[in-house]
């Protein structure tokens, strides 16, 4: 793009679900809330939610979730050793038992159905 053309709104706002999507990155760990991402953005809530229900294909909490757990799923097929519980404290869930129940409903595997089969396919 030539230097003295604007962006584009879709350009400006497709840079903010891309930024969004470097702060979760960064902090897989935490509870990340709607509030925490617009302060980030500098946008109020409103307006923040109002434009990544636009430029997204999917709601904000189901874009921090999966975004989470693809990220837990990768690190779950790696790392064979670490119980689930720990790998759940380490993407913002409380519990194991939320974890796998969220895992579950996004791949179709238990956290441990998923390490076993990734077990297995690296195994043949």
């Amino acid at each position: 793009m030539p230097e003295n053309e604007p962006e584009s709104k879709h350009q400006v706002y497709q840079r903010l679900i891309n930024k969004t999507e470097d702060y979760i990155e960064q902090h897989l760990s935490e509870a990340i809330s709607l509030e925490v991402l617009a302060i980030h953005a500098h946008f109020s809530n409103f307006h923040f939610h109002r434009i990544f229900k636009k430029y997204a294909t999917e709601s904000l909490n189901q874009f921090i979730t999966r975004f989470k757990l693809e990220r837990a799923a990768i690190f779950i097929s790696v790392n064979q050793t670490i119980p689930i519980t720990e790998v759940a404290l380490n993407y913002g869930y409380n519990d194991s038992s939320t974890f796998s129940k969220a895992f579950k409903r996004q791949f179709g595997f238990s956290p441990t159905q998923y390490r076993k089969q990734q077990e297995l396919t690296r195994n043949q």
